[in-house]
């Protein structure tokens, strides 16, 4: 048996992730719409021009060539969005301009002093649901990913999710297509290792997410851990087994196709075979040399707040790795400084200072600037723990 890391400020009991929110928000409609997530309305055009200095003062030595199909993608607009920070415009066979949640985008965040002769390690995010025109914008405005990361020696990749996309190949794909899976492992992991400095060996690369991003988090570690040595997961939908849980996939497949089955099924059905092909929970055994993170909170208290049922969802994968022998750490916050427990980036950015400090440390990574603050009281509740 492999040693499991707890980190949690409850311990023992699996919940089930039951019928808890009645009013307000519903799992499906918050996972859906992103309502309470946390993430901000970013004004962002659909169509941005191309502005090869934003691409040059990031990193990227020759930015024309971003505008030739590359690893099966071309860009098509650049725009800065700092000094170390851009937001770019890609197309991609994989997925359709047409797919709900706007444009296609990458933000990339190169370090400090980015240096091309030298290598860095990748972390990539992953946006919840969203109803933005630029979902890859969530964790960059509402997660303060450029702030999370100041001063440590790696390369962020923000990819969008679409608005309801699951991060997966639709089963059923008519007219709109939707490979995220592909678009994202297939074509964008081996995209940044080909226009950055980057080291491109799984132990140096960590995929994490929120809600929706969380699930895909996960499922893409389990999916190809040859590419993933550390999946994190900040309130992620980790057990589809309930009846609210695929609710919610229906509705994402009905609001993309019409029809309620198209995500997983044949568009009028899925089986339980194909539900338990994509089910983080049934699938978790494959994450045995992946290092995981699981972050869930106690919940505001508020109607509407689907943070306890996702608890619920995390806790049981958390049994369910410890079972399996697979190392785990798992956190469980409640309302502590400017985190009320709920569904936020609020408790999320503390919870990834968090994340990525235990990577930085595993990786032997030195931070040339202190790390974002975090309350005392999170941090108490992160403390080390073996079960």
């Amino acid at each position: 048996m492999r040693r499991m890391n707890q980190d949690t400020a409850r311990r023992g009991g699996t919940r089930s992730l039951g019928p808890r929110v009645l009013t307000g928000c519903t799992l499906g409609a918050l996972l859906l719409t992103g309502c309470g997530s946390g993430g901000t309305d970013p004004a962002a055009s659909s169509t941005i021009s191309f502005d090869a200095d934003a691409a040059k003062q990031v990193g990227f030595q020759d930015p024309q060539e971003l505008r030739k199909e590359s690893n099966g993608i071309t860009v098509t607009g650049a725009r800065a969005l700092s000094q170390r920070a851009v937001d770019l415009t890609v197309s991609t066979d994989a997925v359709s301009p047409e797919a709900p949640g706007g444009r296609n985008s990458l933000v990339v965040i190169t370090p400090e002093g980015y240096d091309p002769a030298k290598t860095y390690p990748v972390v990539y995010m992953l946006p919840g649901s969203s109803s933005t025109d630029a979902p890859a914008l969530q964790w960059y405005e509402g997660g303060q990913a450029e702030q999370l990361t100041a001063g440590m020696p790696v390369i962020t990749v923000i990819m969008s999710g679409g608005k309801v996309g699951w991060y997966t190949d639709w089963a059923k794909q008519d007219t709109l297509k939707q490979n995220w899976r592909t678009f994202h492992l297939d074509q964008v992991v081996p995209w940044v290792d080909s226009h950055l400095a980057t080291q491109k060996d799984r132990g140096h690369r960590a995929i994490m997410g929120n809600s929706m991003g969380g699930y895909g988090a996960v499922r893409y570690a389990e999916e190809r851990p040859d590419l993933f040595g550390e999946a994190v997961s900040f309130s992620g939908l980790l057990d589809v087994s309930s009846p609210e849980a695929k609710q919610n996939f229906e509705q994402a497949s009905k609001e993309s196709t019409g029809e309620p089955a198209a995500i997983f099924g044949n568009g009028t059905t899925t089986t339980d075979a194909q539900w338990l092909a994509n089910d983080p929970l049934t699938q978790s055994g494959d994450l045995e040399d992946v290092t995981v993170q699981l972050f869930a909170g106690s919940g505001n208290g508020q109607n509407g707040d689907i943070e306890p049922a996702l608890r619920d969802s995390t806790a049981s994968f958390a049994s369910e790795l410890g079972s399996k022998g697979v190392d785990y750490q798992y956190t469980e916050y409640g309302k502590e400084g400017t985190c009320d427990g709920g569904h936020t980036f609020e408790c999320w950015k503390p919870a990834a200072v968090v994340a990525l400090g235990r990577w930085a440390d595993r990786l032997g990574l030195k931070r040339t600037a202190s790390a974002p603050a975090v309350d005392p009281a999170f941090e108490a509740v992160t403390s080390e723990g073996t079960s």
